[in-house]
């Protein structure tokens, strides 16, 4: 193994062009999921066990795509709909990200998690709600009526539980803060239905 003697070259392989629509409308009704701690996190038990939670058991199929990854494949677009709704999941105590299957990817694919983030303490307003859930992630809905934003966080970089919410608008007094309690409902609710 000298100067680069008996390394193996790496092979690439070329799939040539061939009209994939047929496969692209099978892959639209797929979830693709991926494992934030695949070591702790046995593959066989989560695909046999999540479709439980979900429901429509009978109607989804469940493969192992190794490294982490999985994907289910679902019969009706309205399952897919009810289990993104159920967000965020988690499995053997570690958070799993789920998203639908696309085409194209960007870089976040399959590192986002989406969370219902309870806010407290500040008055309810949907600029507010949508600048509080811009700073956190990306804002997908604002429920002004049960006070809380729907955030799709990245996984991979360290969440917070609490922070703080300044104005500059003269709606509370100089250097007040109004605190705002994140995460920490929507973890305890989902950790206590398991």
């Amino acid at each position: 193994m000298k100067n680069g003697e008996g390394t193996r070259k790496r092979m690439k392989i070329s799939v040539p062009h061939f009209d994939n629509s047929t496969l692209t409308k099978t892959f639209s009704i797929t979830l693709i999921g991926r494992c934030m701690y695949p070591e702790k996190q046995d593959m066989k038990v989560l695909i046999v066990n999540i479709p439980k939670i979900w429901n429509p058991e009978e109607r989804v199929v469940g493969t192992d795509l190794g490294f982490g990854k999985f994907q289910f494949d679902f019969e009706k677009e309205e399952d897919i709909d009810v289990v993104l709704k159920l967000q965020p999941f988690h499995f053997d105590y570690w958070m799993l990200s789920l998203a639908r299957w696309q085409p194209k990817k960007s870089q976040l694919y399959q590192s986002e998690i989406t969370f219902w983030i309870r806010v407290l303490g500040i008055p309810v307003a949907a600029p507010t709600f949508e600048s509080i859930g811009d700073a956190i992630g990306r804002t997908v809905d604002v429920n002004l009526k049960h006070s809380r934003v729907q955030v799709v966080v990245d996984a991979f970089k360290e969440i917070c539980f609490e922070t703080s919410v300044d104005f500059k608008g003269g709606e509370f007094y100089d250097d007040e803060e109004a605190r705002l309690v994140e995460i920490r409902e929507a973890l305890w609710l989902l950790l206590s239905m398991f």
